[in-house]
């Protein structure tokens, strides 16, 4: 591809249907607080899951990891959270949200989007949204303090975002419009291993971590790096976000199977 107190929580599956939930939940306050009881257990999990996509990939990967209990609050894990990378079709959540809120699209096509990761909505959507400039609005309005919108104008994979600002970013999905909430969970819980580019989209999360999730992931290719990236909600309560950079030369198979090497190690605290 070139690119939430909460009062229920839905249960989410690769193939399960997202419950609408009768009012929305209470948003999370960032910056959260590191789970006191056990900071090296933090420090340790964040090397393993580092050390891990290194080992299938390359040593100089970068990687990104951040791991939030909705329900208590907590970040469990963290590494570079406020390292801004670039987005891939994680872009294609905020084009998503902003699609919604406008209420004057092609709701199916936004569904696609989001569960086949669909390039071609994605530009029609950029265009139509304004581009940049709705990055911008965006990130203004969902106090991102780490989203940027990309150096040329025409590329929404180039645009920069943080691990935390994508926790944020799925606390206001939380937050929305039952209907709108519910066709955006369902379609990241229905992502089929195969996404509209062809390309294999269960790794990481889908592959690595045995619960329920509902998934954005992104990959995508620059004259210097891979990007590789496996977002989204765990087992109803979790958001987990692993963002990598993969200098060249690596294949992209190689580095996608390193992104599920990392995600291997947050199975055993999400599980």
């Amino acid at each position: 591809m070139r690119c939430l107190a909460l009062l229920a929580l839905l249960l989410l599956s690769a193939c399960a249907q997202p419950i609408p939930l009768a009012a929305p939940p209470v948003p999370i306050a960032l910056p959260l607080t590191q789970a006191s009881a056990t900071p090296e257990a933090d420090l340790d999990v964040a090397a393993e899951v580092t050390a891990a996509v290194r080992r299938e990939s390359r040593p100089d990967t970068e990687v990104g990891v951040l791991v939030v209990d909705l329900r208590e609050h907590t970040a469990l894990v963290s590494a570079n959270a406020d390292r801004p990378f670039r987005s891939a079709s994680l872009s294609k959540l905020l084009m998503a949200l902003e699609a919604l809120r406008g209420g004057t699209v092609d709701r199916a096509s936004v569904w696609r989007m989001l569960s086949h990761s669909d390039d071609q909505v994605a530009n029609a959507l950029w265009v139509r949204l304004g581009g940049s400039a709705m990055i911008t609005a965006s990130a203004q309005r969902l106090r991102l303090t780490g989203t940027r919108p990309p150096a040329l104008p025409n590329r929404w994979g180039d645009v920069m975002m943080t691990p935390s600002d994508l926790v944020r970013i799925y606390d206001h999905v939380l937050t929305l419009p039952a209907a709108d909430r519910s066709l955006v969970l369902d379609a990241l819980a229905s992502a089929p291993r195969l996404a509209a580019d062809g390309f294999d989209q269960h790794f990481g999360i889908p592959d690595g971590i045995s619960a329920r999730w509902a998934v954005k992931q992104g990959w995508s290719d620059s004259p210097d790096d891979l990007s590789l990236h496996s977002t989204g909600l765990v087992n109803g309560r979790y958001a987990v976000i692993l963002l990598t950079e993969h200098p060249r030369p690596i294949r992209l198979r190689t580095a996608a199977d390193s992104v599920t090497a990392g995600a291997r190690v947050l199975n055993g605290i999400l599980t």
